[in-house]
């Protein structure tokens, strides 16, 4: 019978590529965390300044510091978008909206009505599946809706 040799290890060996995996997720879970601290936090000041704010303005105050808000987001595009709801709320709580509740016609549920109100105000939805500004007005409308006690996210 021939003797058989052992074979020639090339390449990697499996220890490197997997020690390579392995920093790399490591890597990921610490900045993913980084960025959930950041977001977190953001949140946090942002909702205790709309609390401020709103005993301050009328309800399109609350539309522009929500939109001036989203723009200079400093959480992720997904959760600013879908923050302006809780956000708005934050700021609608701060005082009675009974005059512009009443003005709404709250007769429809689709509330397509936002998309004309962010034309007249200057800031058309150029996407209506991510518009802040039509987030903002049906938020308006849920939290008329819903008594003005809050928003149904």
């Amino acid at each position: 019978m021939p003797s058989v040799e052992p074979a020639e290890p090339s390449g990697l060996k499996l220890r490197w590529v997997l020690g390579g995996i392995a920093i790399l997720a490591i890597a990921m879970g610490v900045a993913g965390y980084a960025q959930l601290v950041r977001s977190r936090d953001h949140f946090a000041a942002t909702t205790t300044k709309m609390d401020a704010l709103g005993k301050t303005v009328d309800t399109e105050g609350c539309i522009t510091a929500v939109l001036d808000w989203h723009a200079n987001c400093e959480a992720n595009k997904p959760l600013c978008d879908n923050g302006v709801p809780m956000i708005m709320t934050h700021c609608l709580l701060g005082r009675d909206r009974t005059d512009t509740c009443e003005s709404l016609d709250l007769s429809s549920a689709k509330a397509k009505w936002v998309f004309n109100q962010c034309e007249e105000r200057g800031t058309p939805c150029s996407n209506r599946k991510t518009c802040a500004c039509a987030s903002a007005y049906r938020a308006i409308d849920s939290f008329c809706r819903h008594g003005q006690e809050g928003v149904a996210l």
